[in-house]
């Protein structure tokens, strides 16, 4: 082997301890070439040390004789503890014969296989701990190392720590650039909830930052589609077009993403020639688009929202070559952008069900008023045909009374589900709500034995306002039914009093109330206090409470605590004196 004169030697020390600290990989050859060539020896390996389980691993390993590269071996310190401990011990470990080294011994098949005799094992240490091992290894006979050969590995183990710090200085400020990326693509995404146009933005704010190239595909478990794909330039925009339109998201078909999907795990293909891609499974068709795309490096990582597989991003390069810590990047990438996706369709989805179920109740709305109308014609007949008994009577005016603030209740289901921004169809009269109030509770007597409510009722004479009596009629039944829903078989107090200018309707149980998160939201459209599954209702009586009351220009409110039941106060304005 041929030995480097000293001052070659030192300027090239000199020239790796500034060469660019993001060229890790190249610059821990060179040093391993140096190796070989300062100490005369055939091999030469950096390994690095990792915890749980502590052990050793080869980064790369330099053969002087056939300029081949080596990495990915991995020595436990369970298997060498007697190593491990010398090398944490010493500040060189010089071996003469390694065969006759007892503390050796869990190494020799190693040894054995690379035929090595001579080892000049040096530690590396890097911002105050031990990170590695520069290694030596001699081929043959044994090696007598010298005072100048451990001077030299010392040296060469100097030059490796400060390219570790600057590679580990690199490596946070690389984590702070992606980590201000990912939090501006969040950013971006949270301002949008159209699923359309928040797969744009994932697919075309990661470029130029992930590759040149970039695919976005849905997944639901058995089928795949296109969501968006996006390219730098505009040229090579139309041949991706075409490339996804012929080969886009058959999940059966051929493609990195599609077999990232079958697989459920991230894939990488470090260098996309002809002959890579043909043995991935593609076509002549779509290996000619990646060839006029210029693809040299292609990786697929999968979105996942609770373990589920979402879909999948495939980012191409055509100026580089992906590695492990570009797949590492992507994936941060996806596991960010999944969850929002994910967010934006389920927004999608919610608003079209409300849609569908607003078209229901406008469709049901209208669809009741004419059999409603038939039921008005039907009880003025039965008014003139029916005896004058008291009963009778008291039935007829109920089924009047029932079918008028039915038809009207239909009317403002129509308005509410709508989100109409008109006036409700109310008409105003002078009324005395603690009468009305009496009124309703009495349609809920049978009710109240039911849910085994016992009524309190308190109302003030002359409790005189100006409104709708079918819309208060409907305020009062909404808070009795609410009442008696999630206060069974507990009491229900009703009140109603004057006060200076207005009027006070308080309707309290004693079930199970309301949890404080929610109290805010209640009124709101299609919002509910308790799950579906254990109260039923379409979350609409209080909304249209809290529309009438609006339109008398009132208030209502609602106090509660969880296990202490429910309080709703309407205010209404009190009639002018005279």
């Amino acid at each position: 082997m041929s030995s480097t004169p000293t001052d070659s030697v030192v300027a090239t020390l000199l020239r790796l301890g500034v060469m660019g600290k993001s060229d890790w990989d190249g610059a821990l050859q060179q040093v391993l070439e140096i190796c070989c060539d300062l100490l005369a020896v055939e091999r030469a390996s950096y390994w690095s040390f990792q915890d749980d389980p502590t052990a050793i691993t080869c980064e790369l390993g330099y053969v002087h004789s056939k300029r081949l590269l080596e990495r990915g071996l991995v020595v436990t310190e369970g298997r060498s503890p007697e190593y491990f401990e010398l090398i944490r011990s010493v500040n060189v470990l010089a071996i003469r014969d390694v065969r006759g080294d007892p503390r050796l011994g869990a190494l020799s098949d190693y040894f054995a296989t690379h035929a090595i005799r001579g080892l000049l094992d040096v530690p590396v240490f890097a911002r105050g701990r031990l990170a590695g091992i520069l290694c030596h290894e001699h081929v043959g006979g044994p090696r007598d190392w010298t005072p100048h050969d451990t001077e030299l590995a010392l040296t060469l183990s100097q030059t490796l720590a400060r390219l570790l710090e600057a590679r580990a200085r690199d490596y946070a400020e690389q984590s702070e650039r992606r980590a201000a990326f990912l939090a501006q693509v969040a950013s971006a995404l949270a301002d949008t909830l159209d699923p359309e146009r928040a797969g744009e933005i994932v697919v075309r704010r990661s470029l130029p930052v992930l590759g040149d190239i970039c695919s976005l595909v849905g997944y639901d478990g058995r089928r795949a589609w296109r969501i968006a794909a996006a390219h730098v330039e505009p040229a090579g925009q139309r041949l991706l077009d075409e490339l996804c339109a012929r080969y886009g998201a058959d999940i059966d078909g051929p493609g990195l993403g599609m077999q990232a999907l079958r697989e459920r795990q991230s894939l990488l293909l470090p260098v996309a020639d002809e002959a890579t891609l043909r043995e991935a499974g593609l076509v002549d068709g779509h290996i000619e688009l990646m060839t006029a795309l210029r693809v040299r490096s292609v990786l697929s990582v999968l979105l996942r929202v609770r373990d589920e597989v979402t879909g999948v991003l495939t980012f191409a390069s055509r100026n580089r070559h992906y590695d492990r810590e570009d797949m590492r990047f992507a994936e941060s990438y996806a596991q960010q952008v999944g969850t929002l996706l994910e967010n934006a369709r389920l927004y999608a989805q919610a608003q079209a069900a409300i849609g569908a179920r607003d078209d229901f109740l406008s469709l049901a709305g209208h669809e009741l008023r004419t059999p409603l109308t038939s039921l008005q014609l039907a009880v003025d007949l039965l008014r003139k045909a029916t005896p004058a008994t008291a009963p009778a009577q008291r039935a007829v005016d109920t089924i009047a009374r029932q079918t008028t603030r039915l038809s009207r209740l239909t009317e403002l289901i129509v308005m509410s589900a709508g989100q109409c921004d008109g006036e409700l169809p109310l008409r105003f009269t002078r009324l005395d709500l603690g009468v009305l109030v009496r009124a309703v509770t009495e349609d809920f007597t049978d009710l109240f034995a039911r849910a085994g409510c016992e009524l309190r009722l308190r109302l003030d004479d002359g409790a005189i306002i100006d409104g709708d009596e079918t819309g208060l009629e409907v305020v009062v039944s909404n808070l009795l039914a609410n009442a008696m829903k999630f206060g069974k078989g507990a009491p229900i107090e009703v009140s109603v009093r004057r006060l200076d200018g207005a009027v006070r309707l308080v309707v309290c149980d004693h079930g199970i109330g309301i949890p404080l998160e929610r109290l805010g939201s209640v009124f709101d459209r299609y919002q509910r206090a308790v799950p579906l599954n254990h109260f039923g209702g379409l979350g609409l009586g209080l909304h249209i409470t809290a529309k009438i009351v609006d339109a008398h220009r009132g208030t209502v409110r609602a106090d509660s605590r969880p296990g202490e039941g429910a309080t709703f106060t309407v205010e209404l304005p009190a009639a002018p004196a005279g």
